[in-house]
């Protein structure tokens, strides 16, 4: 009894694997092939229910698109401005066309008319027309009567402005050539070397020729060359301190010269007057006075226009 007992009880290796059911997330639809209408009614049933399921999709992304465009917007206005240092003030350029650098750069024209005049009348030599000194080099390389002795004066002055309208040009180019900064500092030190020249002309002996004479030339030819490059560099309109004859020029072919509003006439006539008033202050100078107090006011003049550049 014992042993049919035993034998009748079961055991969990008598149970069979009982294969569980899978629920598929995917709805399945139950095609009959045999029964065309109802196979192109489920084809149509799934294309609707892919539609409403894209149609989702796209109403969520475009709800999320201006919310994105909102935080993109306010990360661009709250970007901070840069802020408005010595620096930054220095390194801006100047305005060409304002009436404040007109009446910088017609200051600067009159000190170029004190300065060539004064030149001229005692050393025959120019310091910013190279114009005239190339046909003086002509005239004493055929050894012209006018120019006697002065070859050595015409060539200084056209070598050291050359070198020096290299040096400040491309200095200026690196730094910025219409800058306050750049234009202060060239124009410091083109006034500088003015006043050295006053001091030596003032101080030397009165040489037409020789080493005080050269030293003036030489001097006086650096400090311009540094002027007029600067002035060329910032572009400054129909105001170049030292060629009149292109102002001329330009004035005589202007076909609205009588215009009311012509500002350009009114800047071409203003740097002639500005020259022609400089070449009679410097002959002034020369003739009735000490040719070293034209050099003085031409320095004075730019020392005033180095602080104006710098406001």
């Amino acid at each position: 009894m014992y042993e049919s007992r035993r034998n009748s009880e079961w055991s969990p290796s008598d149970l069979t694997a009982v294969p569980t059911p899978t629920i598929s997330r995917t709805p399945t639809l139950a095609l009959d092939i045999n029964n065309p209408a109802d196979l192109e009614a489920q084809l149509l049933r799934l294309k609707e229910r892919r539609g409403s399921d894209n149609s989702t999709t796209s109403t969520a992304t475009h709800t999320s698109t201006p919310d994105l465009e909102q935080n993109q917007t306010s990360e661009t206005t709250t970007t901070p401005a840069k802020p408005n240092t010595l620096s930054t003030y220095l390194t801006h350029p100047i305005t060409p066309s304002s009436t404040y650098t007109l009446t910088q750069f017609l200051l600067l024209s009159l000190a170029t008319g004190i300065i060539d005049a004064t030149t001229f009348s005692l050393y025959s030599v120019f310091v910013t027309k190279q114009t005239g000194n190339t046909i003086f080099l002509a005239l004493a390389a055929l050894q012209h009567t006018s120019v006697s002795q002065t070859e050595p004066n015409v060539a200084i002055s056209i070598s050291l402005f050359f070198c020096s309208a290299i040096l400040f040009g491309h200095i200026g180019h690196r730094i910025g050539p219409s800058t306050r900064l750049w234009l202060s500092v060239s124009n410091l030190i083109s006034t500088s070397l003015i006043f050295a020249a006053t001091a030596l002309r003032y101080f030397g002996p009165p040489q037409r020729t020789g080493p005080f004479a050269l030293g003036v030339i030489a001097l006086l030819s650096i400090g311009m060359g540094a002027q007029v490059t600067s002035t060329f560099s910032a572009k400054i309109p129909d105001v170049n301190t030292t060629m009149i004859t292109g102002a001329i020029v330009q004035l005589a072919t202007d076909e609205t010269v009588f215009a009311k509003d012509n500002v350009a006439r009114t800047r071409r006539v203003l740097f002639f007057g500005a020259m022609l008033a400089g070449a009679f202050v410097g002959a002034g100078c020369a003739s009735c006075m000490d040719a070293a107090l034209g050099l003085l006011v031409a320095g004075i003049l730019k020392s005033a226009v180095t602080i104006m550049f710098l406001f």
